[in-house]
Parts: structure tokens; C-alpha cells; sequence
């Protein structure tokens, strides 16, 4: 069963970047974070979910962030509402599991009808969310008016237009994903020091168009160093 949150101490040496949604973009995960941000074994790497679906190879996505881990690099991913969707429908109608895979490239994630047991067993154990010294690092964001501010599960992977109130995040920054920005507003909301500061843009929106999204300003993978609040940008090369 997967744990709701993680407090995760800074290091002494090393820096802490995050990551926004990748949604199967694997090439272009890859190229940021070894060609732009040149990952080491000391740093610190956040991932906010959203790790599957749309892309075209969320099979390596899943694959990267194992190897990561396995060769002992500081990852931290987290639970989207998209790892939901898989684990979801791992347990309904496999008809419907089979097609939504088909359509998102992903029929290499399963065998006979089930999710292979690996991917399995990593998306359920994912977090929801991590507290940092001065950020929370959450997919979708909080509920300010939920009972249980800190344990309504749907609200970390599915909210929309977050408020923020500093008594109840102790004057933290959040850093979330899951709705896509142009990248100027999100550049905006870091050069304002903005207490909600969005991290999706849209990365697998390589084809841009207008008509049911404004995507001209979309198509990157970015990361935010946490602590300089460098800008890391890497465009779709899927």
C-alpha cells in the first residue's frame, strides 16, 4: 500500500531538481536530464507523476526511473492521476484495460491481462506527495477546504485551480503538475516567486494547435532547480 507523503531532508552536497508530467515522452526525458541538467549520484530528483499514457513510449519512462533508482540515484517519484487510470483498470474490464493500453502505446506494460507485476508493484507504492524543508511537491495539489487537507487522495492527483493559504502549508511553496501551462506563465510564476508554481508544460504536446488547446507555447519537458530556481527546458524529441 502506498504511503500518503515522504519528508525528504535537503543534502549537504548536491542539488534538488523537479520534474513535471512526462507522459511517455522517454527521449525527452532522458535528454534533460542528462544533456541539460547532467544528473549526478548527489543530486536530488523529484518527479511529479504523470509518468504514462499519451506519449509514445511510457514502457521506457517507467523503465528510466527504475534504472535511476536501481543504480542508487536520489529519485522521488510521485502518484498522478494517470498511474490511477493504470492500476484502476488492472482491476476492471480488461476489455476496456486492452484498448485504453492499445491507445497509449503501452501494451508492452502488460502481460496476458494484467499489468506486469514490476510496473505494478511501483506505481501502487508511489507517494502522493513529499515535504521538503520549504516545498511541497504534490501531482495535481490540495483541497484548502477539504476536512482531511492532507489525506484527500483524489484532490493530490485531480484538483484543478488550487488556492493557497500560508497558515495551512506553513508559508511553503507547492510545486505540482498535471495542468498543462504555457511556458510563460510558468516562467512568470518563478520569476514572482509565486507560492504555487506549476511545472506542466505540456511535454507531449510536440504537435502544436489551437483548436481544442492553446499548445503554442507548449511541447517541453522542464525541470526547476529548487534552490538557484534555474529553469531547465528540454523540447519534445519523441
Amino acid at each position: 500500500m502506498a504511503s500518503v507523503f515522504e519528508y525528504i531532508v535537503k543534502p549537504k552536497k548536491g542539488r534538488r531538481f523537479v520534474i513535471g508530467d512526462i507522459h511517455g515522452c522517454n527521449k525527452t526525458f532522458n535528454k534533460l536530464i542528462w544533456k541539460k541538467i547532467k544528473l549526478k549520484l548527489n543530486d536530488q530528483l523529484f518527479l511529479l507523476g504523470d509518468f504514462v499514457d499519451k506519449g509514445p513510449d511510457s514502457k521506457g519512462v517507467l523503465d528510466t526511473i527504475l534504472k535511476l533508482i536501481k543504480k542508487e540515484y536520489l529519485v522521488y517519484p510521485l502518484r498522478g492521476n494517470h498511474e490511477n487510470t493504470l492500476l484502476q483498470y488492472n482491476s476492471e474490464d480488461f476489455r476496456f484495460f486492452h484498448w485504453h493500453l492499445k491507445k497509449n502505446n503501452e501494451l508492452n506494460l502488460i502481460k496476458g491481462q494484467k499489468l506486469k507485476k514490476k510496473y505494478k508493484n511501483f506505481l501502487k507504492d508511489l507517494p502522493y506527495y513529499y515535504i521538503l524543508n520549504n516545498f511541497y511537491l504534490v501531482h495535481a495539489g490540495f483541497d484548502t477546504k477539504a476536512a482531511n487537507l492532507f489525506g484527500d487522495k483524489i484532490a493530490m492527483t485531480e484538483i484543478r485551480n488550487m488556492s493557497y493559504n500560508p497558515k495551512l502549508f506553513d508559508s511553503k511553496k507547492i510545486i505540482f503538475g498535471h495542468h498543462a501551462l504555457a511556458l510563460p506563465k510558468i516562467k512568470k510564476s518563478i520569476k514572482e516567486n509565486s507560492p504555487l508554481i506549476c511545472l506542466d508544460n505540456g511535454a507531449v504536446y510536440k504537435d502544436k494547435q489551437k483548436k481544442y488547446m492553446d499548445t503554442s507555447e507548449m511541447g517541453n519537458l522542464i525541470a526547476l532547480d529548487l534552490d538557484t530556481y534555474k529553469l531547465y527546458i528540454q523540447a519534445n524529441v519523441d
